[in-house]
């Protein structure tokens, strides 16, 4: 039977709309690569945005996360999205604490944003972390500390050495350095000190030690009294040797240099010989010089003014042979008391008077010079 033109016509128009209907849907249907904090995945979507992915696959994400592309894009077929989602990173940066939110998925990506962050001052490579740089940070944060390598300098042993080290501690740095430090050694800093970027680190090595040193011992002098040669003459009965001994010092040195010594032993390996040395004590004559009035009667004078004493006294304050009162007798160059000295000096000090006054020194007595 022969079908009317009008039914083939909406047959027809049925088979478009059919037609037309699976394009659009074949169409709308896109394979899409997504990859979330590191897992990745081949999915279908229907959506015509990344935020529409998202949503099909229930991924929620906020201003802190990573989306790449970002939400508005239109998707096509065959387009990768990456979500990655922010974590709490608490972390210290030589003992400073730092908080910040990081879409990194593992300590060393993180350590890497803290560089460019400026927290580190891009020295993220030779920082020294706490962790291992491929520890993966869970999404509940994380907690990490990061020491910076700072440049010291190292005075040690006569050598200038120039550090770049993340080391936290002075003796952390010269361990790295392979710097021994004995108990002894003197440090201007404290080796548990926290290190410090420009830091000086002096050296001061420490030695104590033993020195032996001879040393050469002077003889005594024992002087004799000799009554056959005259005062103040001497002569040497036996000339004396030196003899040795043996010094042992206590010696500390600062870098090789001595700063202290102290004497611990004394031994004497040879003893000196004693200089032995002889003296006169025998009174020598008395010799006066010639004063000009030897030809004079001066015996008759002391017998008047002493009677020949002289160890004479008078209580007046005159003494001797020719009583001299003290003050006149220095003047002649007298010592002492006049009655102290032989009879012969005073003999010639009442000449040198006599030179000098005449006969007036003795207005009674003075006459019997001329007898």
């Amino acid at each position: 039977m022969r079908r009317s033109w009008w039914l083939l016509t909406i047959d027809l128009a049925l088979v478009a709309v059919v037609a037309l209907g699976v394009t659009g849907f074949a169409s709308s249907d896109k394979a899409v690569t997504l990859r979330v904090d590191g897992s990745s995945q081949q999915v279908h979507t229907f959506g015509g945005t990344v935020a529409d992915l998202l949503a099909e696959h229930d991924v929620v994400v906020t201003d802190r996360d990573l989306v790449v592309p970002s939400l508005e894009t239109p998707l096509a077929d065959g387009d990768a999205v990456t979500v990655r989602v922010a974590r709490q990173l608490k972390v210290l940066v030589d003992g400073e604490p730092r908080q910040i939110w990081t879409t990194a998925l593992t300590v060393d990506e993180a350590v890497a944003d803290l560089s460019d962050l400026s927290v580190l001052g891009g020295r993220a490579e030779s920082a020294e972390v706490s962790v291992s740089r491929s520890q993966r940070l869970p999404l509940t944060g994380y907690e990490l500390a990061v020491q910076l390598p700072d440049q010291v300098t190292l005075f040690h042993d006569g050598n200038r050495t120039v550090l770049v080290t993340a080391a936290p501690t002075v003796a952390a740095a010269l361990r790295e350095a392979g710097v021994q430090i004995r108990p002894r050694d003197h440090l201007n800093v404290a080796l548990s000190s926290e290190l410090r970027a420009g830091m000086t680190v002096r050296i001061v090595r420490v030695d104590v030690g033993t020195s032996q040193r001879f040393l050469r011992l002077s003889p005594d002098v024992v002087r004799r009294p000799d009554a056959s040669m005259f005062e103040g003459q001497e002569k040497v009965l036996r000339g004396g040797d030196f003899g040795r001994a043996v010094a042992t010092y206590r010696v500390t040195r600062h870098d090789g240099a001595i700063v202290k010594q102290r004497l611990i032993d004394r031994r004497v390996v040879e003893s000196p010989a004693s200089r032995v040395v002889l003296y006169g004590t025998k009174e020598r004559p008395y010799s006066a010089p010639s004063t000009g009035a030897d030809g004079l009667n001066w015996a008759a004078l002391a017998q008047c003014e002493s009677g020949g004493n002289p160890r004479a006294v008078n209580p007046a304050g005159y003494y001797g042979l020719y009583q001299f009162a003290l003050s006149t007798w220095y003047s002649v160059g007298g010592t002492g008391n006049p009655i102290d000295a032989s009879a012969d000096e005073q003999t010639h000090r009442a000449q040198v008077l006599y030179s000098r006054s005449g006969a007036s020194p003795w207005p009674v007595c003075g006459p019997l010079l001329f007898s």
